[in-house]
């Protein structure tokens, strides 16, 4: 449940009313041994007890099974501890997959986080000497935020802790920045008389990194003969008096309660506790707990300081709780994020009262990934990996259809870390995100359908485990599909050839504008569409005779997109008529004279005509102007019949007139 933070009388009374102060053997790491679960935490001993009780395992001797949070799917938790279990090992390994690798716990926000990292990269954790662990690690516990910048991974606060000072001894009951600063620098032994013993927390602790950047110290500026010890351990730390160590103070309040395994109960039997810490500027010092009917409880004003109060996460894959991802895993998503109306399982009431019992402040943003409410982005922390992200794809194209849209694109060149995966933004005309869609890597192309008229932009961008890359770009205007049809008859040389266009859609917008008919790339005629999409175009009369390859193009309108055809127009050639004008009679000793005419429709034919007397040759000539006057020889006295014959051309079929009768005397 989303609300404000817990008060420390609601905490306390919670740890009470739940009966958690026990004795009982404590047990971590999902339980019974050889459990597996779907998402597995490893990281923060900070966080680490109260993830194991959410996962529903026994923890001081309690079993949470009836709490433990999951998926809408049923998926569980399996949290493994930063040290073994009974033992306090840091070397021992643990297997989180049925049949996976055996790998080193990782013990620490840090290593968490690089062990997150290492499960998504698939490289060997904690270095090219381990194994490796592709897939082993859905999050991380953390209690810093991220140590490199990038989005791979998102910082999901679950709740407020606080970073304060364990002590042993009055002399420390009460500290400033900068006496802490000055300890830890080296620079200041003794406070009130006692000689101080400062020791710090593992390398990779986020306890650790959040107290040096409070006071103001790095690891490379820290007094380096200060002793290591094992975070939030009071019995290891505070072993005399002038002892001090960071701790986490939702641990402290969670192991002296009883409701966490007890590694510092017998440290502060002997006077160890939480020193009061003046705050920056503020003029007396707060103490970072409180006690309400004998237990321990947190002091708002302490964890709310933005010095020493801190947000505790859950670390996991960016990609992995973006629901438009392939990403995407909804298990992961239900029980981490808070989103609009959508609760993470680890905000429920039940969840929020482990959480308070832990000795954790609940806040509203429990959940949040949104950077503006406690969220954080980072990127992969495993040293020695390209960190790029890819460049843009190249050749963009919007293949526009029936208020739809297909982009195709080629792949950016390759970066150290492989390509995974493209996203794709649609914006409308108002500039709005119409649609998101995520494609394989494998996927080149991708098409928007059922889109409103209009002009769009979509971006293309590749994208590996670092993040999204730089976005091509296509803008264009999504219009209704038209279809055009285009119909011809065969048609003589001379005549005028004709196309009968119709333009049709499926949306009832009336087709309008210019139709184009050309062969190859000349253009052979246009012609503007009628109110019912119609339009006739004649071309020329002259085409040559052939099968003619016609494009029939409709341009589109404000509404419809263009569309063509194809079309065959068959060219014959022309259908001639041969008339004859002769004597009838010619003296034996004169030639007689034959004017043939040949015309055909549109055309004057040319060519050759040849005059013959049965099959027999006697004269010919060539069409001038679609005419000739041939000379006869001279013929013998008698009648003769003769006739034309037009022998034809390229455009004019040839053609035998009739037969006429010349009388020779």
């Amino acid at each position: 449940m989303r609300r404000t933070r817990s008060t420390a009388a609601l905490v306390a009374a919670a740890v009470v009313a739940g009966g958690l102060a026990l004795t009982s053997p404590a047990y971590a790491d999902p339980t019974p041994a050889g459990t597996f679960r779907k998402l597995v935490g490893v990281g923060s001993d900070t966080t680490q007890d109260v993830l194991n009780a959410l996962a529903g395992d026994t923890v001081n001797g309690k079993n949470y099974t009836d709490t433990a949070v999951k998926s809408a799917g049923g998926a569980g938790i399996a949290s493994y501890d930063a040290i073994e279990p009974g033992t306090g090992s840091t070397t021992s390994n643990i297997t989180t997959r049925s049949g996976g690798p055996s790998f080193l716990r990782p013990n620490g926000s840090g290593k968490g986080r690089l062990a997150l990292s290492e499960s998504l990269t698939g490289d060997k954790y904690p270095d090219s000497s381990g194994v490796a662990i592709k897939g082993q690690v859905d999050f991380g516990r953390s209690s810093s935020g991220p140590k490199v910048s990038g989005t791979a991974l998102t910082y999901i606060p679950m709740a407020r802790d606080a970073v304060g000072v364990a002590v042993r001894g009055s002399a420390l009951d009460t500290l400033t920045v900068d006496q802490l600063h000055d300890i830890y620098a080296g620079t200041l032994t003794t406070v009130n008389g006692q000689t101080v013993h400062p020791k710090i927390p593992q390398s990779g602790s986020g306890t650790r990194a959040f107290f040096l950047s409070a006071i103001g110290l790095t690891d490379a500026t820290i007094a380096p003969n200060i002793p290591t010890v094992q975070e939030n351990q009071g019995n290891a730390a505070l072993t005399e008096d002038g002892a001090l160590v960071p701790f986490s103070v939702g641990s402290w309040i969670a192991q002296n309660n009883g409701v966490s395994p007890d590694f510092t109960k017998t440290s502060a039997a002997a006077g160890g506790h939480l020193a009061a810490v003046q705050l920056p500027n503020d003029t007396g010092a707060t103490s970072p707990v409180t006690t309400v009917n004998g237990k321990l409880a947190p002091v708002n004003a302490y964890y709310e300081n933005s010095t020493f109060g801190r947000d505790v996460y859950n670390v996991v894959p960016s990609r992995a709780i973006d629901p438009t991802s392939i990403f995407f895993d909804k298990d992961l998503y239900d029980v981490f994020v808070t989103a609009g109306s959508h609760e993470a399982a680890m905000a429920s009431d039940s969840a929020e009262g482990v959480i308070a019992a832990f000795g954790f402040v609940n806040e509203s943003y429990n959940g949040s990934v949104s950077v503006a409410k406690h969220a954080k982005l980072g990127g992969l922390e495993e040293s020695g990996i390209d960190t790029q992200t890819p460049s843009a794809p190249t050749g963009v194209k919007g293949t526009r259809g029936d208020a739809s849209v297909k982009l195709s694109w080629t792949a950016p060149a390759a970066t150290g870390l492989p390509l995974t995966d493209y996203r794709i933004t649609l914006t409308g005309p108002d500039g709005a995100v119409v649609a998101v869609k995520d494609v394989p890597a494998t996927t080149t192309s991708y098409t928007f359908s059922h889109l409103a008229l209009g002009s769009y932009t979509a971006t293309v961008a590749g994208a590996n485990l670092n993040g999204t890359g730089a976005a091509a770009t296509w803008t264009g205007t999504v219009k209704y599909a038209s279809a055009t049809t285009g119909t011809t008859a065969t048609t003589a040389y001379g005549k005028t050839p004709k196309v009968a266009v119709t333009v049709t859609d499926t949306h009832g917008v009336v087709p309008t504008g210019t139709v184009t008919v050309k062969e190859g790339t000349t253009v052979l005629g246009t012609g503007t569409l009628g109110t019912t999409g119609k339009v006739t175009i004649s071309l020329s009369n002259h085409l040559k005779v052939a099968t003619h390859s016609l494009t029939v193009s409709y341009g589109g309108n404000g509404k419809l997109l263009g569309s063509s055809t194809t079309a065959s127009l068959k060219i014959t050639k022309a259908a001639p008529t041969v008339t004859t004008t002769a004597p009838a009679s010619v003296s034996h000793t004169s030639h007689a004279k034959v004017t043939v005419k040949v015309s055909a429709t549109g055309t004057t034919p040319t060519g050759t005509v040849r005059i013959y007397e049965g099959t027999t040759l006697r004269a010919s000539g060539t069409l001038s102007g679609g005419q000739v006057t041939i000379t006869l020889p001279l013929l013998s006295r008698g009648s003769h019949t003769l006739h034309a014959y037009y022998a034809g051309s390229s455009t004019v079929n040839a053609k035998t007139g009739a037969n006429f009768t010349i009388k020779s005397t």
